[in-house]
């Protein structure tokens, strides 16, 4: 909720109000982005020595406050400040809870488990639109605030009652948990589990060991190509980032007007929504019955690739055609959910190598996110964007072969997963008994 409101306020009367006619809307992912880059690998490694469930909770409630504050801004220099603290502080969440999954689920159980985590984001944007909306019709003007500030107050708010919240929930690993609601005897369980499926959970170590097992990680090949594939994934994901602005352009051919109201354009994304939340479910639930990582991931990529491609091409005579393949790129998700499956699974026995790549990935998405929108997302390309989703379509191509690399990798390298239940370390042929050669 807190990072797609700006843009749900953007179209329910903030661009006017604060006289937002330029490309602001971009540069507030930009500022956003680079304040999210920079905080997530000093987060990860923070999360090797301080409990998860008190540095995320933490960082959730700061967060909060950042968004509650957006509602009092006067200018879109102010929100820049705002969105680079607020990216700062909310680095933590994602890739902090993908670990924590890492640590309490069986590969066999992970796509559906990342998958169900993923939705709750596609749940929030689902409820942002209908609050917005319900918002701006009946809150526009109640104490002198217009809807779309009522937003930021509302989503703040929201965000430090459920920082507060996860003091008492977050569980961290079985080997080291603090949950209040685990009794000894489904502690032991959680560890049992994960014991016998050959995963290795995360545990506190020194700075030493954790800047060797850095070190190691980016050693091997298959990093490099699961980072490939994977940011590529999340760049081409951004082909719908922008649907409200083609929603709100559109235009009636008859009479010229706006075809949708503001109520209506913060309503119509809840079907992509919906749609995201069934494929990317029923999609993993399909990885993790048949074990088909590479299929699966390849597969949704295909599909955004259609879709993409068909957007570059621009069919602007059907706006059916359009808002067909615009609701198309919300099923896809699934690729990036059982990429990161399929990774837990290689890398079963190495929980810092998981973090790290995890971190490193998502860092590496939101440079990506400071830097692509500024040329290929821009405001004033709205609603053809001529480069953006022909890039987008290019990154379907890349990460297929990087995705096809992985598989190449492993079938020819069948030792690292033996490898990795002997010896620890599930992602390097070269290791030799307590060290690398």
């Amino acid at each position: 909720m807190d990072q797609s409101a700006t843009t749900a306020a953007y179209v329910s009367g903030m661009k006017e109000s604060l006289s937002l006619y330029g490309n602001e809307l971009v540069e507030f992912t930009t500022y956003f982005s680079i304040g999210y880059a920079l905080a997530i690998v000093p987060s990860q490694m923070i999360q090797t020595k301080v409990r998860p469930s008190l540095w995320l909770p933490l960082c959730e409630t700061i967060w909060g406050a950042f968004t509650l504050a957006i509602y009092k801004a006067p200018d879109a220099k102010t929100i820049f400040i705002l969105r680079f603290f607020l990216g700062v502080f909310e680095a933590t969440s994602w890739p902090g809870i993908v670990n924590l999954i890492f640590n309490w689920y069986k590969p066999s159980e992970l796509g559906v488990r990342l998958a169900v985590f993923g939705v709750s984001g596609v749940a929030g944007n689902m409820f942002l639109g209908t609050l917005q909306a319900a918002l701006y019709r009946n809150m526009n003007g109640v104490n002198g605030l217009e809807g779309w500030q009522w937003l930021f107050i509302i989503s703040g708010i929201i965000t430090i009652v459920w920082g507060f919240y996860g003091l008492l929930i977050i569980p961290d690993s079985p080997g080291h948990t603090r949950a209040l609601y685990l009794t000894e005897s489904e502690r032991a369980l959680a560890r049992d589990r994960m014991s016998d499926a050959g995963t290795k959970t995360s545990e506190m170590i020194s700075a030493k060991t954790l800047f060797q097992r850095i070190r190691y990680t980016f050693q091997n090949p298959l990093s490099y190509l699961f980072l490939a594939a994977y940011l590529q994934f999340a760049w081409a994901q951004r082909a719908n980032s922008y649907f409200l602005l083609y929603l709100k352009d559109v235009k009636d051919s008859t009479t010229g007007q706006p075809l949708y109201s503001v109520y209506n354009v913060n309503l119509i994304p809840l079907g992509g929504y919906a749609l995201s939340i069934v494929c990317n479910i029923g999609l993993n639930a399909l990885s993790d019955r048949k074990n088909w990582r590479w299929q699966v991931s390849c597969g949704a990529a295909a599909l955004h690739l259609v879709a993409t491609a068909v957007l570059a091409a621009w069919p602007g005579h059907s706006h059916a055609t359009i808002m067909t393949f615009y609701f198309l790129t919300f099923a896809t998700a699934a690729w990036g959910y059982a990429l990161l499956a399929w990774l837990a699974e290689v890398l079963r026995k190495e929980p810092e190598a998981r973090s790290i790549l995890v971190g490193t990935a998502v860092t590496l998405v939101y440079v990506g996110h400071a830097t692509i929108p500024l040329r290929a997302w821009r405001v004033s390309d709205s609603p053809r964007y001529p480069v953006g989703f022909p890039l987008a379509a290019a990154f379907c191509v890349g990460s297929i072969v990087a995705m096809l690399g992985i598989k190449f990798y492993v079938e020819r390298r069948p030792e690292i997963m033996a490898v990795g239940r002997r010896d620890g370390c599930g992602y390097c042929s070269g290791w030799r008994g307590e060290r690398f050669e």
